[in-house]
């Protein structure tokens, strides 16, 4: 179960961000629609993990595309957000808080995931 806790951060984050997107008048339409597309990425790779933790399997493919995909984002997106002096600093507090939640979540899933490929010995 050590993906569940991953899954289910990574749709609830998202489902949020679609919200605030939608609510966002001061975005244009490139703006939206990059920001929505990378929710649904987020969400869809989430709710392929959580397919395969209900059928019994671990997911390791979906696990590790949603793992680079999470840790790439956040890299380019979080930093870039770090560096924006135009954002205060509590947006870049959440943000940050976000990003290193997700890191540790990663970590875990995936530090997870390996323990149990080992103990089964499969590779």
């Amino acid at each position: 179960m050590w993906v569940m806790p991953l899954v289910l951060w990574t749709v609830l984050v998202w489902v949020s961000r679609i919200r605030n997107v939608l609510g966002d008048e001061d975005l244009d339409g490139f703006g939206t629609t990059w920001r929505l597309g990378a929710a649904i990425i987020f969400i869809a790779l989430g709710l392929a993990c959580g397919s395969w933790l209900l059928r019994g399997k671990p997911g390791g493919v979906a696990l590790m595309v949603l793992a680079v995909w999470s840790v790439c984002y956040w890299l380019v997106r979080g930093i870039g957000i770090l560096l924006d002096s135009n954002h205060d600093a509590s947006f870049k507090v959440v943000h940050t808080v976000l990003m290193l939640v997700t890191f540790a979540l990663v970590g875990a899933a995936v530090l997870g995931l390996r323990r149990a490929t080992v103990e089964t010995g499969r590779r």
